[in-house]
């Protein structure tokens, strides 16, 4: 909540006096000429109202014009509706999208490249924008970016004089010792791509294998078995239900690597000194890599040369410094560009929490998931599924990454959808 009302005091709203974010941005609309809609796959909570707050703050600027953001459920309720909307001929002006949306969007030949609406790129974050970049094209605006980050307990540390794990060595030895020592694990994820990722990268895997797409690779057995082995051996629980802040005082809990996103959440569901850290790496002087998660602002080519207008304006606004620097300090995303760090909002947040600077550091050491049209379905229903055999059903890993190979290369090649 705090974070809430210092970006409305920052936006000039003054949320508990006036109307709620979505009934101002009603008004705006209902006097424009032209609205660009925005399609988005925020629920709820820190995410939607500081959306909803920026795009009152820019509306307030236009005359006549107005984005409208309009939300679709979650992302991939987004996914399918954006697919929907190209059968019917009546997509919007914008919408969040990941790099494999964007991949698939492009097949429909859909998307504008952002700077052919006249966005300038300059200080947005090199590795995100490249993950955007399509033949060279940047296809859109990275928006609300995350990365993962090692949540600790620091007085549960502290009681056994352990330290932060720096390589993955130390994390699994700490845990193990830490979890003897408690009666129960204490290290917490959930049986996911997201998870299983971590490892894969700080194994040395790479899903892309000369232009091929590799599921079952000795990197990926080696990272499955490790969290099947810490489930079997008691230093580490598996989360199945609700997210992993949501558990916090069932049990003792030392580690999880989740994503920066969850950050106000985490603050708020521990009742213990809360500490965020760089991942563990291979080596003591390299720092582990974290997933990059979150979406990209893209532009429809259907869109009106109107709406487009408002869209590069829209785009503009978002990656100025202060609207980056409010946005992210209030969600918990990682500033997408260099001068959001400078900005007076971002240095008071984080001389208040130092932990969220160490958020922007990890953001330095970052992977991507494929940009493949397929990803999604192959990250939830095939890879995804391969995971949860192999921690909740106890399946063998290669076995079911194997299994997961075949169907991914069933659905790249047409012979299963």
């Amino acid at each position: 909540m705090r974070k809430l009302l210092l970006l409305a005091a920052v936006l000039g709203l003054a949320l508990a006096q006036q109307a709620k974010p979505e009934e101002v941005i009603k008004e705006q609309c209902a006097k424009a000429k032209v609205v660009a809609e925005l399609w988005h796959g925020f629920t709820g909570g820190a995410p939607k109202a500081a959306l909803e707050n920026l795009v009152v703050e820019f509306n307030k600027g236009q005359q006549g014009r107005c984005v409208r953001p309009v939300p679709q459920g979650g992302y991939r309720d987004l996914s399918t509706k954006i697919k929907a909307a190209f059968a019917a001929g009546k997509v919007p002006a914008m919408a969040q999208a990941y790099e494999n949306n964007i991949a698939l969007y492009l097949e429909a030949k859909a998307l504008l490249p952002i700077e052919s609406l006249g966005v300038k790129l300059q200080g947005v974050n090199l590795a995100f924008l490249n993950a955007v970049r399509f033949g060279g094209v940047v296809y859109g605006l990275p928006f609300n970016k995350s990365i993962q980050v090692l949540y600790y307990n620091k007085d549960l540390l502290k009681k056994h004089g352990a330290r932060v794990p720096v390589t993955l060595e130390e994390f699994v030895a700490t845990a193990k010792k830490l979890s003897q020592a408690e009666g129960g694990p204490v290290y917490w994820f959930q049986p996911d791509a997201s998870t299983f990722a971590y490892f894969f990268f700080n194994l040395g895997g790479s899903y892309l294998q000369k232009g091929r797409l590799v599921l079952n690779s000795k990197e990926a057995v080696e990272a499955l078995t490790l969290l099947q082995n810490g489930v079997k051996e008691g230093w580490a629980k598996a989360i199945t239900s609700g997210y992993i802040n949501q558990n916090l005082g069932s049990g003792p809990y030392a580690f999880s690597v989740d994503t920066s996103a969850g950050y106000t959440y985490y603050r708020q569901g521990a009742k213990f000194d809360l500490g965020v850290a760089l991942l563990p790496g291979r080596t003591k002087g390299q720092p582990g890599y974290g997933l990059v998660q979150g979406t990209n602002l893209v532009v429809f080519r259907q869109a009106s040369k109107e709406e487009q207008a408002v869209a590069k304006d829209f785009l503009e606004f978002v990656i100025s410094p202060r609207a980056q620097a409010v946005f992210a300090t209030a969600t918990g995303y990682v500033p997408v560009t260099e001068g959001a760090l400078k900005d007076p909002v971002y240095q008071a947040y984080v001389a208040e929490n130092p932990d969220y600077a160490t958020i922007v550091r990890q953001s330095r050491y970052a992977k991507f998931e494929p940009a493949l049209a397929e990803w999604e379905q192959i990250r939830f229903d095939i890879l995804g599924q391969a995971i949860k055999e192999a921690i909740l059903n106890k399946a063998d890993p290669k076995a079911a990454l194997d299994k997961a190979q075949k169907l991914a290369e069933d659905l790249l090649s047409g012979k299963t959808r």
